[in-house]
Protein backbone atom coordinates (compact mmCIF):
# COMPACT_ATOMS: atom_id res chain seq x y z
CA UNK A 1 0.00 0.00 0.00
CA UNK A 2 2.58 2.02 0.80
CA UNK A 3 3.99 2.16 -3.09
CA UNK A 4 1.03 3.12 -4.18
CA UNK A 5 0.92 6.25 -1.89
CA UNK A 6 4.49 7.51 -2.45
CA UNK A 7 3.45 6.95 -6.21
CA UNK A 8 0.18 9.34 -6.09
CA UNK A 9 2.05 11.75 -4.02
CA UNK A 10 4.76 11.56 -6.31
CA UNK A 11 2.37 12.42 -9.22
CA UNK A 12 0.51 15.12 -7.64
CA UNK A 13 3.88 17.00 -6.83
CA UNK A 14 4.71 17.04 -10.73
CA UNK A 15 3.58 20.38 -12.26
CA UNK A 16 0.66 20.27 -14.20
CA UNK A 17 2.29 21.00 -17.49
CA UNK A 18 5.00 17.46 -16.67
CA UNK A 19 1.29 15.79 -16.38
CA UNK A 20 -0.48 16.69 -19.40
CA UNK A 21 -0.57 14.67 -21.95
CA UNK A 22 -0.47 16.22 -25.98
CA UNK A 23 -4.17 16.36 -27.57
CA UNK A 24 -5.19 13.12 -29.42
CA UNK A 25 -5.26 12.90 -33.03
CA UNK A 26 -9.36 13.63 -33.56
CA UNK A 27 -8.89 16.62 -31.01
CA UNK A 28 -6.18 18.02 -32.52
CA UNK A 29 -8.68 18.02 -36.29
CA UNK A 30 -11.49 18.76 -34.42
CA UNK A 31 -8.76 22.23 -33.00
CA UNK A 32 -7.81 22.72 -36.30
CA UNK A 33 -11.20 22.95 -38.35
CA UNK A 34 -12.05 25.07 -35.53
CA UNK A 35 -9.62 27.56 -35.77
CA UNK A 36 -9.64 27.96 -39.81
CA UNK A 37 -13.64 28.42 -39.17
CA UNK A 38 -12.60 31.43 -37.08
CA UNK A 39 -9.85 32.37 -39.54
CA UNK A 40 -7.80 32.21 -36.42
CA UNK A 41 -4.13 31.97 -38.28
CA UNK A 42 -1.93 31.62 -35.27
CA UNK A 43 -4.11 28.95 -33.73
CA UNK A 44 -4.18 27.33 -36.78
CA UNK A 45 -0.81 27.20 -37.37
CA UNK A 46 0.39 26.09 -33.86
CA UNK A 47 -1.34 22.83 -35.06
CA UNK A 48 1.35 22.09 -37.33
CA UNK A 49 4.52 20.47 -36.96
CA UNK A 50 7.16 22.95 -38.41
CA UNK A 51 7.98 20.84 -40.99
CA UNK A 52 4.63 19.69 -42.07
CA UNK A 53 3.89 18.30 -45.07
CA UNK A 54 1.21 18.21 -47.44
CA UNK A 55 0.45 15.71 -50.07
CA UNK A 56 -2.02 15.53 -53.00
CA UNK A 57 -3.21 11.76 -53.31
CA UNK A 58 -1.76 9.54 -53.90
CA UNK A 59 1.44 10.68 -52.84
CA UNK A 60 2.50 14.11 -55.10
CA UNK A 61 4.05 17.18 -52.45
CA UNK A 62 1.86 19.94 -52.60
CA UNK A 63 4.00 22.09 -50.11
CA UNK A 64 5.96 21.99 -47.49
CA UNK A 65 6.87 23.35 -43.89
CA UNK A 66 4.77 25.94 -41.67
CA UNK A 67 6.15 29.05 -43.45
CA UNK A 68 4.63 28.21 -47.15
CA UNK A 69 1.43 27.00 -44.92
CA UNK A 70 1.69 30.68 -43.25
CA UNK A 71 2.11 32.45 -46.96
CA UNK A 72 -0.54 30.72 -47.97
CA UNK A 73 -3.33 30.91 -45.39
CA UNK A 74 -2.58 34.29 -44.51
CA UNK A 75 -3.89 35.51 -48.14
CA UNK A 76 -6.36 32.61 -48.32
CA UNK A 77 -8.00 33.76 -44.52
CA UNK A 78 -8.35 37.46 -46.01
CA UNK A 79 -9.96 36.55 -48.96
CA UNK A 80 -12.72 33.58 -48.26
CA UNK A 81 -13.79 35.20 -45.05
CA UNK A 82 -16.91 33.60 -45.80
CA UNK A 83 -15.45 29.59 -46.31
CA UNK A 84 -16.69 27.52 -43.12
CA UNK A 85 -15.81 23.93 -43.21
CA UNK A 86 -18.02 21.32 -41.47
CA UNK A 87 -16.65 18.05 -40.14
CA UNK A 88 -19.59 15.35 -41.35
CA UNK A 89 -17.76 12.36 -40.25
CA UNK A 90 -14.20 11.37 -38.88
CA UNK A 91 -11.99 8.16 -38.74
CA UNK A 92 -9.50 7.51 -35.83
CA UNK A 93 -7.31 4.86 -36.78
CA UNK A 94 -3.59 5.26 -34.18
CA UNK A 95 -2.49 8.76 -35.30
CA UNK A 96 -4.19 9.07 -38.97
CA UNK A 97 -7.71 10.28 -38.70
CA UNK A 98 -9.73 10.58 -41.99
CA UNK A 99 -11.92 13.55 -42.13
CA UNK A 100 -15.06 13.78 -44.51
CA UNK A 101 -15.56 17.33 -44.59
CA UNK A 102 -18.08 20.15 -46.18
CA UNK A 103 -16.68 22.95 -47.40
CA UNK A 104 -19.90 25.57 -47.43
CA UNK A 105 -19.31 30.01 -48.21
CA UNK A 106 -16.70 29.65 -50.90
CA UNK A 107 -16.33 32.15 -53.92
CA UNK A 108 -17.65 30.02 -56.74
CA UNK A 109 -20.92 29.17 -54.34
CA UNK A 110 -20.32 25.29 -54.87
CA UNK A 111 -20.11 22.66 -51.87
CA UNK A 112 -17.11 20.97 -51.61
CA UNK A 113 -17.35 17.65 -50.28
CA UNK A 114 -13.54 16.46 -49.41
CA UNK A 115 -11.89 13.43 -47.91
CA UNK A 116 -8.32 14.32 -46.06
CA UNK A 117 -5.97 11.77 -43.86
CA UNK A 118 -4.23 13.74 -41.03
CA UNK A 119 -1.49 12.33 -39.39
CA UNK A 120 -0.66 13.24 -36.15
CA UNK A 121 2.22 12.76 -33.20
CA UNK A 122 2.95 14.48 -30.38
CA UNK A 123 -0.25 16.90 -30.55
CA UNK A 124 0.58 18.58 -33.93
CA UNK A 125 -0.02 17.84 -37.63
CA UNK A 126 3.17 16.26 -39.16
CA UNK A 127 1.20 15.44 -42.51
CA UNK A 128 -2.19 16.17 -44.47
CA UNK A 129 -2.86 14.11 -48.08
CA UNK A 130 -5.83 15.42 -49.37
CA UNK A 131 -7.77 12.99 -51.02
CA UNK A 132 -10.23 13.87 -52.92
CA UNK A 133 -12.78 16.70 -53.37
CA UNK A 134 -16.05 16.16 -55.11
CA UNK A 135 -18.06 20.05 -55.92
CA UNK A 136 -21.50 20.62 -55.79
Amino acid sequence: MKPILLAALAALALPAAARAQPPGPEQVVRAYTDAANRHDLEAFLALYDPQIRKYRFPGELASEGIEHAREVYTRSFAQKTDIKVEIVELLVLGDKVMAHDRVTGRPDGKVADEFTVYQVKDGRIVAIVYVDQVLS
